[in-house]
């Protein structure tokens, strides 16, 4: 009887296990997965509840704190600073309005944008023949002048992009409306409405005669005047004219070309002279009322740091030139204070990470390109006798692949956002490859700077992202002692090779590190001036022997404290304290998972760019230093428009309160 029993109990037993569909291996692997979650679960309620979790995400406090300081009560509710302000302002805003200047240009581009389609394919056909005609005079008429082949190329093109237009009874907003390309390029990407593209054609014939007219002058003068600088000029009057129409657009534009724009001779220039029209747009927006200007800690620590960096450069040991730079320097730091107002709403913030993505992935396609089909960096950036099996480090459109590393870094976890925000499956398959190609193209770069900064980037992100992830870490221990037999032997020497002293490149960091050391020593307080000029010029005296002709110090801290001093660094740090709070605040409070993976992908961005800057002058490149602060920018702005939003489903849900 007993047998009978034990016997029923077994069956029952097994029935149970079968009818669950839990095998006694599923279980204990359940088992393990269930104490790891809940021991990840602890770890992060820890942390969130604990004095160090508290500090760094004090943000609203502290700026409560601000905005209940006399200062600020005094600024916002003093009558003399508010009628003085208003007046100003009320009086520009009229001059404005009633200026001829600007009410005659509108009418100009009204009239442009409902020009008939066939009149701009008449006057782009004209062009495209009096081209032709010059091209041929100038080539079988040699003593005139040399021509070369672009001439011809523009001119045909021109010829066959006018045919369609001839045949055309749209204008150019209505043909820009329809088109597949160019009308998502407008409602998605610039964020214009359907309703300004459906207008009626409002130009006279004689203007549009003029127009034509116009066109052949044009063809005329690539006699002396190559045709793509005339391209290249109406296509800048043209951005500029959108630019002033919607300074968001400018950022754009600013945050794509920034990789592009190694294909003018003083990249930097260009990349200031676009932050200067944005800036102009932005401000005759401001006076007129139609954009809005808000101040908070972290700007006003950002505009306390821009001033040591401005009076770094004005007294300076590097002279005129030092100070040059730091005018620049500054100036694309003010591509902060216009993002940060810029960008309102949850799309524009879309469209600036979007834009950003888009244009790191096309940078990173081209690294990659480069690696398998030539055209990498030479000998310089490596040693070759110690990674002889290294055939050259990808640079894509930058001249240093240490700088297209940084680039890819701080782009990364932006293409991360993108890929898991992703809602339809097109749209994840190319998050996907977008981070694949960025990834593999900060592999050819063979920067290990950047793949130290990758790794914490990724566990920094997955952790923040979602408390699974601390399971998987500690599951991937078992995996790390078979990566030897997984990657490339060349990848894995030139990763152990990190603090390899027979390594020339480690070397070389060392001594330049130990000769900066000498000269923040004797320049502690106020340093020796921002940018690479005072640096070259104080350097070489307190170098180390061959180390001399060093151009930075390869340390973005170590330069901020040589150029700047200790209060400088102090600055800077109190910024990137407050970027944290700020993110970290957002990341815990967010209700919008969304919102909240902005700043997760943000501050990883600048963590990582951080990171590689222990072992290189990120900033050396005006372009990153003007990403580096585009990202902290864009974190910003989520965050206001975070508490924007939150704010009215607020004033919304006591409104319903009283509603009958």
């Amino acid at each position: 009887m007993k047998n009978t029993k034990g016997e029923a109990s077994l069956r029952k037993n097994k029935t149970n296990s079968t009818d669950t569909g839990i095998t006694p291996s599923v279980a204990s692997a359940s088992l393990i997965f269930f104490l790891l979650d809940k021991f990840s679960a602890y770890i992060y309620n820890a942390f969130k509840d604990s004095f160090i979790g508290n500090i760094f995400t004090a943000y609203s406090k502290e700026q409560k704190a601000l905005d209940d300081s006399y200062l600020k009560s005094y600024l916002a509710n003093s009558l003399l600073v508010k009628r003085y302000f208003k007046n100003i302002r009320k009086y520009l805003s009229r001059s404005f309005e009633s200026s001829l200047i600007l009410n005659k240009t509108s009418k100009i581009a009204g009239e442009l944008v409902t020009m008939p389609l066939k009149t701009l394919g008449e006057a782009l056909l004209f062009f495209g023949i009096y081209t032709l005609v010059i091209y041929l005079l100038r080539l079988f008429i040699p003593v005139i002048s040399e021509v070369g082949v672009d001439y011809a190329i523009v001119a045909v093109i021109a010829c066959l992009v006018s045919i369609p237009m001839l045949f055309s009874r749209n204008n150019i907003a209505n043909a820009v409306g329809k088109s597949v390309i160019l009308g998502e390029l407008f409602y998605s990407v610039f964020g214009f409405r359907e309703e300004a593209f459906k207008k009626r054609t409002n130009m006279s014939k004689t203007k549009a005669n003029l127009f034509v007219m116009l066109g052949m002058v044009l063809g005329i003068l690539t006699f002396v005047v190559n045709p793509m600088t005339i391209i290249a000029i109406i296509a800048s009057i043209i951005m500029i004219a959108m630019i002033f129409n919607a300074p968001e657009i400018g950022v754009l534009v600013a945050l794509f070309c920034i990789p592009f724009l190694s294909f003018f001779e003083y990249s930097a220039l260009v990349l200031g002279l676009l932050v200067s029209i944005i800036l102009t747009s932005y401000i005759v927006k401001l006076i007129r009322g139609k954009r809005i200007l808000k101040f908070e800690l972290i700007d006003i620590a950002i505009l306390f740091f821009g001033c040591i960096l401005y009076f770094s450069g004005a007294i300076s040991a590097g002279g005129f030139s030092t100070h040059n730079e730091v005018l620049l320097n500054c100036e694309l730091l003010l591509g902060y204070f216009l993002i940060a107002n810029l960008m309102r709403t949850e799309k524009w913030i879309r469209r600036c990470i979007g834009t950003l993505v888009t244009s790191g992935t096309i940078v990173a396609f081209i690294g990659i390109a480069q690696y398998f089909f030539g055209s990498l960096s030479d000998g310089a950036w490596i040693d070759p006798d110690y990674f002889y099996d290294i055939k050259g480090r990808a640079v894509s459109l930058f001249d240093n692949p240490n700088i297209l590393a940084i680039y890819l870094v701080i782009i990364l976890p932006l293409a991360l956002y993108m890929m898991l925000i992703a809602s339809k499956g097109r749209a994840r398959l190319l998050g996907a490859i977008s981070v694949t190609s960025i990834l593999l193209c900060i592999v050819f770069t063979w920067s290990r700077g950047a793949w130290i900064a990758v790794i914490l980037l990724l566990l920094t992100f997955f952790l923040l992202y979602s408390k699974k992830t601390l399971r998987f870490m500690l599951l991937s221990c078992f995996f790390v002692p078979f990566l030897p037999f997984l990657l490339p032997q060349s990848v894995i020497r030139r990763f152990t090779s990190i603090g390899d002293l027979a390594d020339s490149s480690t070397m070389y960091r060392i001594y330049t590190w130990k000769g900066s050391f000498n000269v923040i020593k004797e320049f502690f307080m106020g340093g020796i001036g921002y940018g690479s000029s005072a640096f070259q010029t104080i350097y070489p005296q307190y170098a180390y022997a061959g180390i001399e002709a060093a151009e930075h110090s390869h340390n973005l801290f170590l330069q901020i404290f040589i150029g700047m001093g200790v209060v400088g660094l102090i600055a800077f740090v109190a910024v990137i304290f407050l970027f944290t709070q700020m993110n970290f605040e957002h990341i815990k409070k967010s209700k919008d998972k969304s919102a909240a993976l902005v700043s997760i992908a943000c501050f990883c961005a600048i963590f990582a760019a951080l990171v590689f800057g222990l072992f290189d002058h990120t900033w050396y490149s005006y372009r990153i230093f003007f990403l580096f602060w585009a990202v902290i920018a864009i974190s910003t702005a989520c965050v206001r428009v975070t508490q924007n939003e939150e704010r009215k489903q607020g004033i919304d849900e006591v409104t319903k309160l009283f509603e009958i």
